[in-house]
């Protein structure tokens, strides 16, 4: 019993030593996720080209707007609900679209 205690603390060693030099020596940081440059974006329809940025902002103020709501998973403090993909489409690229003209964005209005 006695060299099945020892065996086991020492594998727990060996593990933990490996995994903190392997954070010394930066091979670790690879599972590590990182910011990564955004591409312009270029679908071919300038119109929806105008529209996504309105609407990824649209889903982060709503993200930010539900931070503490009650019986929510900790996960969509960070990331959108369904629901608020689905009304942020809703309002920006269904009933409010961006127009574009002479290469000029302009928000239609509701008037």
């Amino acid at each position: 019993m006695r060299n099945q205690n020892t065996n086991t603390a020492y594998s727990g060693v060996v593990i933990i030593t490996t995994f903190a030099a392997l954070l010394q020596l930066g091979s670790a940081s690879l599972v590590f996720s990182q910011a990564v440059d955004l591409i312009p974006i270029n679908t071919g329809n300038e119109t929806l080209n105008a529209s996504l940025p309105v609407f990824y902002e649209c889903i982060e103020e709503a993200v930010d707007a539900s931070e503490n709501a009650p019986q929510q998973a900790s996960y969509f403090e960070d990331e959108p609900t369904k629901n608020e993909v689905r009304v942020c489409y809703q309002e920006v690229l269904v009933d409010n679209p961006v127009e574009v003209t002479d290469n000029l964005v302009e928000e239609e209005s509701l008037e």
